[in-house]
């Protein structure tokens, strides 16, 4: 029944913002992740927390308005997503501009594929669905939603946007196979996940992250493309596709994958810094201790 409930929300949600002007939509997920703000006191205080010792700052106004903001961008994210049945092609073709495609291009005409390497920044879904659209199919490897009918509702509207999705739990084959056949595997390694990771420096603390873009790059030689797409103050999205990293490998691999992954790490780190209100600080980073 709660299933159920999930799935007929999301629809009716669904389609009420893909008939509204897309200002209004905007506002309506903005409100929405400013109620979630209110009512989950539990996810605010780990975003204030997480803020606090990231940024260096006790401001408690900067703080309370970094972290609504951080809210109102997932509100937003999650409208546009909902609006992806009936708008993914105005969406991408009126609101993405992309700088760097020429760095995807360059990647795969190596012929070994490549990684977008990404974090949950701004509308990340829609970075998938505007690469796969713009540029090259792109395959992200996710994470099953808990809830079936929610999770094979969010399949759908993933493939309606025109990119399908490989299961992080089984799918270490099929993202090996989509970058031997010269595709674009895309990766979101910026939480703390249950899957095999290092302990990296993440904002001065360690933070348990998952090394597999830098596994599959150094057995695939597959170039890794640091990937963000970045929410304009008007609505519209700017994407950037960063030049391929130069991957440390020495004698030592279990030395390179820790160092490689600091590498990305940093660089997400420096997305996060310029735009704080863009990532996902209600998660759990650092919930796991070395």
């Amino acid at each position: 029944m709660k299933d159920w409930c999930y799935l007929f929300i999301a629809k009716l949600t669904g389609y009420f913002v893909s008939i509204l002007p897309r200002k209004i939509s905007l506002k309506i997920g903005g409100l929405l992740g400013g109620i979630v703000y209110k009512f989950s006191l539990h996810q605010r205080n780990i975003a204030y927390e997480n803020i606090r010792h990231s940024l260096k700052n006790t401001d408690e106004k900067f703080l309370k308005i970094y972290v609504k903001q951080c809210f109102q961008n997932l509100g937003k994210t999650a409208v546009e997503f909902m609006q992806f049945p009936k708008k993914s092609k105005e969406l991408i073709q009126d609101s993405v501009q992309f700088q760097g495609i020429h760095h995807i291009e360059n990647a795969l005409s190596q012929g070994n594929g490549a990684i977008i390497l990404t974090g949950h920044f701004g509308n990340w879904e829609l970075l998938a669905a505007s690469i796969s659209t713009k540029v090259a199919p792109l395959t992200p490897i996710v994470r099953h939603l808990r809830s079936h009918r929610l999770n094979e509702l969010v399949t759908k509207y993933r493939k309606i946007a025109g990119y399908t999705t490989i299961d992080r739990d089984t799918g270490i084959r099929d993202a090996l196979r989509c970058l031997r056949t010269n595709n674009l595997l895309g990766i979101v390694a910026d939480v703390d996940t249950t899957v095999n990771g290092v302990f990296v420096d993440f904002f001065g603390r360690p933070a348990y992250t998952p090394y597999s873009p830098i596994a599959f790059a150094l057995k695939t030689g597959a170039a890794i493309l640091p990937s963000f797409i970045i929410r304009q103050p008007d609505g519209s999205h700017h994407a950037i596709i960063e030049p391929m990293m130069e991957l440390i490998q020495t004698d030592n691999k279990e030395q390179d994958i820790i160092d490689n992954t600091q590498k990305f790490t940093n660089i997400i780190e420096n997305y996060i810094q310029k735009y704080p209100e863009q990532w996902i600080w209600m998660h759990e980073r650092w919930k796991t201790q070395p």
